[in-house]
């Protein structure tokens, strides 16, 4: 047996050997006979605060060696003896727990540290892509949106059998895929989905999800050249819109050279060429008309190409200020008839002015307003709708018109269904005294805003028209009192709880 009166050293060596007992072998953590040596406490938790048992964490330097790797203990802390220095930090929780792999820095220099680093839920998102043949669909890029607007999506590529595994935090996402290059597959949200208010959801917050299969539809090419009087135009839009299904314009850009290349199912459709806001040229439809009443559709049953010929026209000119005077940029100026025949938008410059090329033709005008200002999107002379708004006719010559919009006050939000899932596409709409004033629709985080005087309103909100939550309630009208900014969410009740 060990004597009671053993040395001190002895003791403290012994604890020392003790607290690393999980440590790699020697040639990975430093000598303790340095009497510069640190330690570094990492404290692990959950998202919840939570510790974290049984992670395993490592300190690399700068230079990428290890210098050391231990397990937190019950309390989620684990201790690393650590020559000075800056390290990076690994956590590598237990494949049981279902939390994701954290990282961080520590500077352990001229005394002890301590770092704190939380785990997220972790799920993943396994499917397979195949094509309308039934073959798998190698190196397609799948990407999982998560609810938030400004957080990017998570991506991986499909391996040799089409299979695909996506390591996510634990959330609700939508999956986009876009097929290999060259492949001519069409790009879609799963499954099946043209657009992302009609996609699927992915609820990987309690379970991964297993089993998500996508079928690719075989595309067909439109290409050709977009040129005005003085050659080829970069930047024009080709815009196509499918007379199958009330689908929105899908547009492509064109290149240095004016080339472009739709990939588009085969059908037909509508096409609409719009150009630059840097060039005094008209936008046109098929084939060489400027209204789209005199439009004619393409057949799209084989790759065509279709080049374009684009010609001058008058502009409508002036500056967009606020009323007292302030310019303002980064707002949009839209112009079309009552009879919609192609609506153009064009931006004001930093100084407030725009220009907008288009045909002889009487018009309605009006302004959106910058998405981070507070200013309220209008028709010129403050009219409320297009139904409302004054003519301004546009003839040969080139014609001024100045505008102004006011400020107001900003109401936005994020509705909702029970399950706390953000539903894209949802409608809201304020109502005043004389009517519907503005609505909007959210966006893929459930997200929306909107700017309007102050005053007393009406707020009617309505479930998505598409998508897989077709089962919901809308919400009936309530009173809302807006006399300075104000979060308004909403939570839409299922109609079969």
């Amino acid at each position: 047996m060990t004597s009671r009166r053993r040395p001190f050293l002895a003791l403290l060596a012994a604890v020392a050997v003790a607290c690393q007992a999980s440590a790699p072998p020697a040639s990975d953590a430093p000598s303790l006979s340095s009497a510069s040596v640190r330690t570094l406490a990492v404290v692990v938790s959950a998202a919840a605060g939570a510790p974290v048992v049984g992670a395993n964490v490592c300190a690399f330097t700068l230079a990428g060696t290890r210098s050391g790797c231990v397990e937190t203990s019950a309390s989620g802390t684990a201790r690393l003896q650590l020559r000075p220095g800056a390290y990076s930090v690994l956590v590598t929780p237990a494949a049981s727990t279902r939390l994701a792999e954290g990282r961080t820095w520590a500077d352990v220099l001229d005394a002890d540290a301590t770092s704190v680093v939380q785990l997220d839920p972790h799920s993943r998102i396994n499917g397979i892509v195949k094509d309308e043949r039934g073959a798998a669909v190698v190196d397609a890029e799948v990407c999982a949106h998560p609810p938030l607007a400004i957080a990017s999506p998570t991506c991986a590529r499909t391996a040799a059998e089409g299979k695909f595994s996506i390591d996510v935090r634990s959330d609700v996402y939508k999956l986009d895929v876009t097929g290999p290059p060259g492949g001519k597959l069409i790009a879609q949200w799963a499954s099946g989905r043209l657009s992302s208010g009609d996609a699927d959801l992915v609820d990987v917050r309690s379970a991964d999800a297993d089993g998500i299969g996508v079928t690719m539809i075989k595309g067909v090419l439109l290409s050709g050249v977009v040129r005005g009087p003085s050659g080829a135009i970069e930047g024009a839009q080709v815009c196509t819109r499918t007379l199958a299904a009330p689908l929105p314009w899908d547009c492509v850009r064109t290149n240095k050279k004016g080339s472009y290349l739709a990939l588009m199912e085969p059908g037909r459709y509508f096409m609409w060429t719009v150009p630059p806001d840097n060039v005094r040229l008209v936008a046109q439809w098929y084939d060489d008309v400027l209204e789209g009443v005199d439009t004619t559709d393409i057949a799209m049953d084989s790759d065509r190409q279709i080049d374009v010929e684009l010609h001058p026209g008058p502009q409508l000119r002036g500056k967009v200020t606020t009323t007292d005077g302030v310019p303002v940029g980064g707002a949009f100026v839209c112009v079309d008839t009552r009879f919609p025949t192609g609506r153009i938008c064009r931006p004001t410059a930093a100084d407030g002015s725009y220009t907008v090329t288009t045909r002889p033709q009487t018009y309605t005008v009006q302004v959106l307003a910058p998405p981070e200002s507070d200013l309220i999107n209008e028709f010129w002379l403050r009219k409320r709708t297009w139904v409302d708004a004054n003519d301004i006719g546009l003839g040969n010559a080139d014609r001024t018109l100045d505008l102004t919009l006011r400020k107001g006050v900003r109401v936005s939000g994020v509705i909702r269904d029970t399950r706390g899932v953000p539903l894209e596409g949802a409608t809201i709409n304020l109502n005043d005294a004389d009517g519907p004033l503005i609505g909007t629709d959210t966006d893929i985080s459930g997200s929306y805003h909107m700017v309007v005087p102050p005053g007393t309103y009406q707020v009617e909100v309505f479930a998505p028209f598409r998508g897989e939550r077709g089962d919901l309630l809308s919400r009936p009208p309530r009173e809302l009192v807006v006399n300075g900014y104000i979060n308004y969410d909403v939570v839409l009740e299922d109609a079969n709880p």
